[in-house]
């Protein structure tokens, strides 16, 4: 079985076009991928995880940190956006995802020292485009967050800023492929779920063979874990089909409750791995494909109980 590190890519030609016809002005944060539903009931805003690499300037100064006026730079971000939206957003939600001038690869995981404040300069410009949403998109529908890997630390990071009314309406976030830390979780806007159905939560997981497979810059702090197939924070297994893409395999994911980290068994498939700090057996590439359906019915579930 074949599994790429990108979620769903379509042909470059597709993708600039596409990009073109979904972008808005770059004014005050309205720089959105934008997927729209007449009869929508909630809406998904999403933040990718790292899609870009370091570049050279007209200077000759290597640059650390995306460019969205840059079309790669465009398409390889609209490449996850469109398939997320496609994999595990429900046909009757709305979908958003902020273009971002997220910091690259290198720029984070060459030397994880620079890890934090180059996420922390990225994610402003999230709040800024949530801003956008919620004043010019939302029409007071209620919304789920969710966010990968670089991603998942600005969702972290936008849950402290959200109003009280805000956060009302929040129905959760999912923060994928990142850690919560103990420092996190003393903001009122940070509860963690424990069910399949509790609303106004925090999801977060990280997906590993065993424990030994932790990236400690990535989930090394997390005080918080649930299980992505049963919903359970305890140890209870989950067994189920992982049929993304050719894939047909029965797994089973475990929650470890010392670690916080989801122990996936009888994954045989090579799983791309990160630069610099990558390790075997470690899942990050595969977070969202590896629990596609539970996470869109899990969505789903929540919307209803909100």
């Amino acid at each position: 079985m074949k599994v790429s590190k990108h979620i769903i890519l379509a042909s470059a030609v597709l993708l600039l076009i596409a990009c073109t016809k979904k972008l808005n002005p770059l004014v005050d944060g309205a720089d959105l991928y934008i997927r729209t539903n007449a009869y929508a009931t909630a809406d998904i805003f999403y933040v990718c995880s790292t899609e870009t690499t370091d570049w050279i300037n007209a200077q000759g100064d290597t640059i650390h940190f995306a460019d969205m006026t840059n079309p790669a730079h465009r398409a390889a971000l609209y490449g996850e956006m469109r398939g997320v939206d496609s994999l595990i957003c429900p046909e009757t939600y709305n979908f958003f995802a902020p273009y971002y001038n997220q910091a690259t690869l290198e720029g984070l995981l060459r030397d994880t020292v620079f890890f934090v404040p180059r996420c922390a300069k990225a994610a402003e410009e999230i709040v800024l485009a949530f801003g956008y949403y919620m004043a010019h998109l939302n029409n007071g529908r209620p919304f789920v967050l969710m966010g990968y890997s670089q991603g998942g630390y600005a969702v972290v990071e936008l849950l402290k800023h959200l109003t009280a009314e805000q956060a009302s309406r929040m129905v959760a976030a999912y923060v994928i492929g990142y850690q919560i830390t103990e420092d996190d979780l003393q903001h009122p806007n940070i509860r963690a779920a424990k069910s399949a159905t509790d609303t106004g939560v925090t999801i977060c997981y990280n997906s590993v063979a065993s424990p030994e497979a932790e990236i400690p810059v990535l989930s090394g702090k997390t005080v918080m874990g649930i299980n992505p197939v049963n919903w359970c924070t305890d140890a209870t297994p989950a067994t189920y089909v992982f049929d993304y893409d050719d894939a047909n395999d029965t797994l089973t994911a475990t929650l470890d409750t010392f670690t916080r980290l989801t122990v996936i068994e009888s994954y045989d498939d090579a799983c791309p791995m990160l630069p610099f700090v990558g390790k075997e057996g470690n899942y990050h590439c595969l977070e969202i494909p590896l629990y596609y359906r539970s996470l869109k019915e899990n969505i789903v579930l929540r919307c209803l109980a909100q």
